[in-house]
């Protein structure tokens, strides 16, 4: 009887001060690991959500973009006094005419700007065809009404595909061959006072440095683009305004 109670006693012996010390932090390293690892995710899922919605931005801008330009019609230049086509392209801006979006159907034709602002917004401007209170060629978008595109644009750049009579070469004059038909087709950083539209227009957005967003070159052939260039015999205002693609 003796011996009994003794071993009960050694087998109900509990934690000592320094195995209870030992455990607590233990448990605490894990709950700072825990912690943490809740934290990465938190942010990971932050980056990839922001990632996401700025992805989602660019694709809609470019949307827009290849819908607006695949739109633009050979409008007559009436300001001009002869038959160049409605269009201004340079390497920062772009002026173009073409219909109203469906959203805003039915509307008159409407005159639209791309360019890029001081603040650095990708903003595609646009103009009703029938506002006589706004002059379309000044340089100031004033009574324009703004869409921003993109935000934190650093560069655009515009280019146009077509014939440039610059290039055409010296015996195609001895001939008498129209200037225009005898030039080739090249990449150019302005056109205007055409008589035809670009075949393509391409339009490139950069963007500051460790900023994720990427933008591919939407690059739009216009449906009214037409094969042959229009010359003042034939201006580009009328029923040869095709729709074929270039070669």
């Amino acid at each position: 009887m003796t011996g009994t109670p003794t071993a009960n006693a050694a087998g109900m012996r509990g934690f000592s001060l320094a195995e209870m010390l030992v455990a607590l932090a233990v448990l605490g390293l894990a709950a700072v690991l825990l912690t943490a690892m809740v934290g990465r995710v938190g942010q990971g899922l932050t980056i990839w959500q922001r990632d996401d919605h700025a992805a989602a931005d660019v694709a809609a801008a470019a949307f827009t973009l290849r819908q607006r330009l695949a739109m633009m019609q050979p409008l007559a230049d009436a300001q001009s006094g002869g038959s160049t086509v409605d269009f201004d392209g340079g390497r920062s801006s772009v002026d173009f005419v073409a219909p109203a979006p469906q959203r805003d159907a039915p509307d008159a034709l409407r005159r639209y700007r791309l360019a890029r602002d001081a603040a650095g917004n990708l903003v595609l401007f646009s103009l009703s065809t029938l506002d006589t209170r706004t002059d379309p060629r000044a340089l100031s978008t004033t009574g324009w009404v703004g869409e921003v595109l993109l935000t934190g644009v650093t560069r655009l750049d515009i280019r146009y595909w077509g014939r440039n009579p610059r290039l055409a070469p010296p015996a195609a004059a001895q001939r008498g061959a129209d200037p225009v038909i005898a030039a080739p087709a090249v990449w150019q950083g302005a056109w205007s006072h055409r008589h035809a539209l670009p075949q393509l227009v391409a339009v490139r957005i950069g963007f500051a440095d460790g900023d994720r967003r990427t933008m591919p070159d939407v690059i739009v052939h216009p449906h009214a683009a037409i094969a042959e260039p229009c010359t003042d015999l034939a201006p580009c205002t009328g029923q040869n305004a095709g729709e074929q693609s270039p070669s």
